[in-house]
């Protein structure tokens, strides 16, 4: 098994709220603040098919996906290193959601996979 932390960054002005999910574990509702963060860690199983979904609320628009799968995290997130820690970043902006390697300023190296 692999360690994995993923990120959820608010880039709106406004409080925005999350609900993550994956099949076995309910994380909640949380609400972010401009530049907070709601961020989770777990093992990634053997067979790569974690999976966490996320609801997302803003004002009177909402969003649904997937936040974390193998298929998106490689292309995506950092690559696997021993004993190192493999992280995913995920910004909210007002035009859409974007994944990054790093918590870089936007917008180097952030890639916009989702609109609201």
């Amino acid at each position: 098994m692999n360690a994995q932390v993923v990120y959820i960054y608010n880039g709106i002005k406004d409080p925005i709220t999350v609900h993550v999910q994956s099949r076995d574990d309910d994380l909640g509702n949380q609400t972010l603040a401009l530049n907070e963060n709601k961020n989770w860690g777990f093992c990634e199983l053997i067979s790569f098919k974690t999976l966490f979904y996320a609801h997302f609320y803003w004002n009177s628009r909402t969003a649904f996906f997937d936040v974390y799968d193998a298929q998106t995290s490689l292309q995506y997130c950092q690559k696997w290193k021993m004993v190192r820690v493999r992280e995913c970043f995920w910004l909210v902006r007002e035009d859409g959601f974007y994944l990054g390697k790093h918590l870089n300023p936007f917008p180097e190296g952030w890639t916009k996979l989702y609109d609201w």
